[in-house]
């Protein structure tokens, strides 16, 4: 391999965990104006069904943050 195509690797990892950063941050601000109330005020445009769904997508990520904990876990022994 050259030192060419190695630097190229760290900064497509850099770039691409970065990008990665940007969108959890993006989605967990959604997420946070979803528990608030922030878009369940609209009932002519259904948005209470917006609150819904953002509880799911947190359920979803708690239960994936569990599984990813739980196969760690049985790495060890």
């Amino acid at each position: 391999m050259s030192r060419g195509s190695q630097v190229a690797g760290r900064v497509s990892r850099l770039l691409a965990r970065t990008v990665l950063t940007v969108v959890f941050v993006v989605v967990a601000w959604l997420l946070y104006c979803v528990c608030q109330g922030m878009f369940s005020g609209y009932p002519k445009y259904h948005s209470h069904l917006l609150s819904i769904v953002g509880m799911i997508l947190i359920v979803l990520t708690g239960g994936i943050a569990w599984i990813i904990d739980e196969h760690r876990m049985q790495d060890d022994d």
